[in-house]
């Protein structure tokens, strides 16, 4: 029996797809930064300040932090309604999680932000 798709199911898969891509870039990109090639104590440890000191250093990490912020929410909490949506839920369940999921993200990516925000 041939099952419709939506076209917000569309979307979602493609955009799952596309900030796996990007999420592959920021993550290589900030182990090289900050955990592989940095700059560190006597103790062989990252500094707070060795960290603040890169971010502020330039506008391009801004804008890099504050969309991987967003790419790395919307990519685990969407893989992870794809697993559940797997289970067919009643429609009651599905979306009481769902709308759980909507205010958990809204949550992690503003203190997120907030965080970033105080680190620039």
């Amino acid at each position: 029996m041939a099952v419709k798709i939506s076209s917000q199911s569309m979307w979602t898969w493609m955009f799952q797809r596309l900030s796996g891509l990007f999420l592959g870039f920021f993550l290589v990109t900030h182990l090289n930064v900050h955990h592989l090639f940095h700059d560190i104590t006597s103790a062989g440890l990252i500094s707070f300040e060795t960290v603040r000191t890169n971010l502020a250093s330039s506008g391009f990490w801004k804008v890099y932090y504050f969309l991987f912020v967003p790419f790395i929410v919307f990519h685990a909490l969407n893989g992870l309604w794809a697993i559940i949506a797997d289970y067919r839920m009643p429609g009651t369940l599905s979306i009481l999680i769902k709308t759980a999921f909507w205010i958990f993200a809204a949550a992690l990516i503003i203190t997120g932000f907030f965080t970033l925000k105080n680190l620039f």
